[in-house]
């Protein structure tokens, strides 16, 4: 169930010169300067990918083990990290789906989720709506779904790294409380009743992050008609949280950083403001 909620959060120049926005096509980028004695590495992802579509580079597992630690956006090794969603995860105030939709359109969903999903939606109503919706994904995308920070993790634990979170479990389901659920349940209806649309998207998501182009990926997280008014909490201010750590983290040994490629462009991503601190960032072609 981890990975179903880090879906949703469904994204070159020296130190002498004013920081740019990235825009190289690739997803890997190496992080240098301001002392720091060995480099870092950051790595743009896509949470689920279908196993055609998922390819893990060598030149990616070779800077991995180059790396004393392994960041993800949570911490994926943490045995409670079940046990912590549970406790945040539904609405507060006893809301439930029933709240947010018609009579009709809860029976229609009733029928729908189920099918989709092969869990009876009363189980999960009182979730809150954006969980519902990443718990639609595998069957949108019809194929042998890959995640990739498993595969990352997996690879962390076979060189015996530490592995590490950016924010905590709690704190990425609190973005969620800032987002009214209304909102949220607009958008789960709009996947469940419209999945053909629902598809279109997901493919071109999927399509861009093949293209390695981060600043194409970055302005399709701006332009998102559900919850694009809400980037600056989905993306923005946790991009400016996850500085000062990765600043702390980076200046005691090198570590490799895995985090949804929405993140790492545009003027208030990861890498443009990592620049704006005075490292040097650097694309890795591979």
């Amino acid at each position: 169930m981890k990975h179903f909620l880090i879906t949703i959060l469904t994204l070159i120049t020296s130190l002498s010169v004013t920081a740019q926005k990235p825009k190289e096509k690739t997803l890997l980028w190496k992080i240098e300067g301001n002392n720091i004695s060995t480099p870092s590495y950051i790595f743009g992802t896509f949470h689920l990918l279908c196993s055609e579509d998922f390819h893990l580079p060598d030149t990616l597992k070779s800077l991995i083990a180059k790396t004393q630690q392994v960041f993800f956006e949570i911490d994926l090794d943490d045995p409670s990290i079940s046990m912590k969603m549970m406790k945040n995860i539904k609405m507060k105030e006893g809301k439930t789906l029933k709240d947010f939709m018609t009579k009709e359109e809860y029976d229609s969903a009733t029928v729908l989720f189920k099918a989709k999903t092969g869990m009876p939606l009363k189980m999960v109503e009182s979730y809150k709506p954006f969980m519902l919706t990443s718990m639609l994904y595998q069957s949108l995308m019809g194929c042998k779904i890959v995640a990739f920070e498993k595969e990352i993790e997996k690879l962390a634990k076979i060189n015996h790294q530490e592995i590490k979170g950016l924010e905590t479990v709690e704190e990425q389901l609190n973005i969620f409380e800032k987002i009214p659920y209304r909102k949220q349940a607009e958008a789960f209806k709009k996947l469940l009743f419209d999945e053909e649309e629902g598809r279109k998207q997901m493919d071109k998501m999927i399509a861009l992050y093949k293209s390695k182009n981060i600043k194409a990926m970055h302005k399709s997280v701006k332009g998102d008609t559900d919850l694009g008014n809400y980037d600056n909490n989905l993306v923005d201010k946790r991009n400016q949280n996850w500085i000062p750590i990765i600043e702390k983290e980076i200046a005691l040994q090198p570590i490799f950083i895995a985090v949804g490629a929405g993140h790492l462009g545009g003027k208030k991503g990861v890498i443009y403001l990592l620049r704006k601190k005075g490292y040097k960032v650097t694309p890795i072609m591979y």
